[in-house]
C-alpha cells in the first residue's frame, strides 16, 4: 500500500511537470504571459537609452533641424509612446517581428548627417529587438529544461518506488517523494505567481545546474536503495 502511494505522489508531479512544460508552449497560458513580462523588464535597461538617445537626437541644434516633415513627426510619436507607457512600446516591438524595427528606416531622409544618425537609431532598436526575444526564448528554454528534468525524476523515482521494500528505502523514497513535490509546488509559485524573487528575475539562468543538483541526488538515491537491496538480501553469515 505504501509504496502504491509513493508511485502515485510521483505520478502527480510527473503530470505537474508536464503541464508546466505544455504551458510554455501556450501562447495564452500564465507562464509565457510571466515570461513576456519579466523579458520586457529586463528590456527596459537597453531600451532607455535609446529613448534619451532619440531625444538628444532631435534635441540637437543641427540634425535635430535636419530631421522634419513626416520623419520627425513620426519619431517624436514613437518617443511620446515609450514615454507614456515604455512596457506597453516594448511589447509592441516584441510582438511586431522584424517589421516593426523597420519602421525605424526613413529611405526619403538623404541628408548625410541625418541619415547617419537614423542609421544608429534604427540599429539601436534593432537590438533592442533582438535582446528582448533573446531574453524570453531564453526564459522559456530554462523552465524548459527545468519541466523536463522533474519529469525524468518523478518518473524514474516512481520506478524506484516499486523496489522500495524494506524500512529504509521507504525511508528514502518518502524523503525524495516530499523533497520533489515541495520542489515542484515552491517552483510552480515563483513562476506563475505575482511575487517574481527567482533566479530568472537577475537574468541568471538556473541552465544544467539544476539537472546536475537533481542528477546527482537521483545518483545517490539509486546508490542508497541498491544497497539496502543487497544488504537485505544477503543472508548472514554463520559463526565458525
Amino acid at each position: 500500500m505504501f509504496r502504491k502511494v509513493l508511485i502515485a505522489l510521483h505520478l502527480i508531479g510527473a503530470a505537474l511537470s508536464i503541464a508546466l512544460l505544455v504551458s510554455t508552449y501556450s501562447a495564452n497560458s500564465i507562464i509565457t504571459a510571466k515570461a513576456k513580462d519579466v523579458a520586457v523588464e529586463k528590456s527596459r535597461g537597453y531600451s532607455d537609452p535609446v529613448a534619451e538617445k532619440l531625444r538628444e537626437t532631435l534635441d540637437r541644434p543641427v540634425i535635430g533641424k535636419l530631421i522634419r516633415g513626416g520623419v520627425r513627426q513620426r519619431l517624436e510619436a514613437e518617443l511620446h509612446s515609450y514615454e507614456a507607457s515604455a512596457e506597453d512600446w516594448l511589447r509592441r516591438l516584441a510582438a511586431g517581428g522584424i517589421n516593426r524595427a523597420r519602421e525605424f528606416d526613413f529611405p526619403e531622409v538623404q541628408q548625410p548627417l541625418a541619415r547617419k544618425a537614423l542609421d544608429a537609431l534604427k540599429g539601436k532598436v534593432s537590438e533592442v529587438k533582438t535582446r528582448l526575444d533573446l531574453s524570453y526564448q531564453a526564459l522559456l528554454a530554462d523552465l524548459r529544461l527545468f519541466a523536463w528534468t522533474n519529469i525524468a525524476a518523478f518518473l524514474l523515482a516512481a520506478v524506484l518506488s516499486g523496489f522500495a521494500r524494506t524500512g529504509r528505502s521507504r525511508a528514502l523514497m518518502s524523503a525524495w517523494s516530499l523533497m520533489m513535490l515541495g520542489i515542484m509546488v515552491i517552483s510552480v509559485a515563483l513562476y506563475a505567481g505575482q511575487n517574481w524573487f527567482w533566479n530568472f528575475l537577475h537574468n541568471d539562468y538556473l541552465g544544467w545546474q539544476y539537472p546536475a543538483v537533481v542528477g546527482a541526488f537521483v545518483f545517490l538515491e539509486i546508490v542508497s536503495l541498491v544497497i539496502d537491496f543487497v544488504t537485505s538480501h544477503t543472508a548472514p553469515t554463520e559463526p565458525a
